[in-house]
């Protein structure tokens, strides 16, 4: 598992207010209307588990940080919420009507392979789950080659090799599957191209029922934002100038051009196979604070 990202407690009103702008609450309503019973797989600081329970829900949120978790049942505790490895959760098999996972699997430097797993043996047979992943959208795919970030980044790497060693970048480092971010340093996640995301999808033999581009804005803001004349963000939400908003909408006439995520609507098939039920044993994983925004 990558460094884990560290939440303020300060940011919760700004997080929750965020499952309004999204993009995710119409698949939730749609496909695991209330009041189904829904997990949400590595809940950060519990924003849908809040915002979720609010409007009829049964759910409860399941995050490895055990900081996170004690911070949402000290600011909601009404929220049901508790600490485990999305990858290797304590519920049963075909527990929930729905899972919905928002920016988890890209974390293993394994691959999605685990969490996937453990959301497909979790889910009712026929039930829905909910994915995003970042997306190594046509944006990022041409920075790549072009080695841009490299270039970019190459003086602060460095500064820092001078302490550290390097500066090697991450993607020549061929313990990665897929490309990984942040260019040198850490691992924090990886980065898919559609293609790669739907297959990994299809190799833990879920039905793909939507595949979506989402978080536009924000791959706007990452992207394409020179010195923040485009789009600017402050108290989680962003602001957009009117360029900002003429080249937004004519990127988007290309889906997966600039989107800093990509969402799949999964289904579990209503005659799969079960596999063994209960927890694995837990394996520690020693964190460490992320440095990076996401």
């Amino acid at each position: 598992m990558s460094t884990i990202f560290k939440w303020d407690k300060t940011d919760m009103d700004a997080l929750l207010a965020t499952c309004e702008t999204d993009g995710v609450f119409p698949y939730i309503q749609k496909y695991m209307p209330a009041p189904s019973k829904v997990l949400e797989s590595g809940c950060g600081a519990g924003r849908y588990v809040k915002y979720l329970a609010d409007r009829g829900w049964d759910v409860i949120g399941l995050e490895w940080d055990q900081d996170a978790v004690d911070m949402i049942k000290e600011y909601w505790p009404e929220a049901k919420a508790v600490q485990g490895d999305s990858a290797n959760s304590p519920f049963p098999e075909n527990t929930f009507d729905g899972v919905i996972s928002l920016g988890v699997i890209e974390h293993w430097i394994d691959g999605p392979k685990a969490p996937l797993q453990d959301i497909y043996r979790v889910l009712k047979p026929g039930a829905y789950a909910i994915i995003t992943a970042p997306c190594l959208n046509r944006v990022r795919r041409i920075k790549k080659a072009l080695w841009w970030n490299e270039f970019v980044s190459f003086r602060e790497a460095t500064r820092k090799w001078r302490k550290n060693g390097g500066p090697n970048p991450n993607r020549l480092d061929e313990q990665y599957l897929y490309f990984p971010y942040p260019t040198y340093g850490d691992f924090f996640e990886y980065r898919f191209t559609t293609d790669q995301f739907k297959q990994a999808i299809r190799d833990e033999h879920f039905e793909l029922i939507e595949h979506q581009p989402i978080a536009v804005i924000d791959g706007l803001y990452h992207e394409l934002n020179p010195k923040n004349k485009l789009v600017t963000y402050e108290n989680r939400q962003f602001v957009v100038s009117p360029m900002g908003k003429l080249l937004h909408k004519t990127l988007s006439l290309w889906p997966f051009t600039h989107s800093h995520h990509q969402l799949a609507i999964v289904r579990k098939p209503v005659a799969a196979k079960s596999k063994p039920s209960g927890p694995k044993k837990q394996v520690v994983v020693k964190a460490k604070k992320a440095v990076s925004k996401k």
